[in-house]
């Protein structure tokens, strides 16, 4: 599949139109895949705008519960296991960008099967949560760094 249509394929499964289509096609290139940039500046956006955007609607959401409790929810929420399987569920690592072996498929068949992958047994491969991550980051530029628009995009 070309650039353009996996840009095109994103767009759909987040039901967003992208405006710097290049910043999409960065966010699925793997730092192995050595004639393009990289997801990497983008995964350190996406990481802190996503536990951010987490925070506020732990936040907000449960004005009574103790922060220890706050805390642990996004943890879990924000975990890489919970962004693999995001990442997964919307088939986002069909379209990853690389130049070496990367290996998802145990992880992915285990999901497929609902087997029981977020109980510590199964580490994911941490390209998956990367990709969640700097994906979100270009939802979060392409919004103009609004943290409001970028939490309606879905996932």
């Amino acid at each position: 599949m070309s650039m353009e249509g996996v840009v095109v394929a994103v767009e759909s499964v987040l039901s967003y139109t992208f405006n710097d289509k290049k910043l999409v096609e960065q966010a699925l290139t793997h730092p192995s895949y050595t004639d393009a940039p990289s997801y990497e500046r983008l995964k350190f956006l996406g990481g802190f705008v996503l536990q951010a955007a987490i925070s506020t609607f732990l936040f907000s959401t449960y004005p009574g519960v103790e922060a220890g409790r706050l805390y642990h929810l996004r943890a879990v929420i924000g975990s890489n296991e919970n962004f693999a399987t995001v990442a997964v569920r919307h088939r986002l690592n069909k379209y990853i960008c690389h130049q070496k072996a990367i290996v998802v498929w145990e992880f992915i068949n285990a999901f497929e099967k609902k087997e029981e992958t977020v109980s510590g047994r199964m580490k994911p491969p941490k390209v998956l949560a990367d990709v969640v991550q700097s994906v979100a980051a270009v939802v979060y530029v392409d919004c103009g760094f609004n943290m409001q628009k970028m939490w309606t995009v879905s996932y």
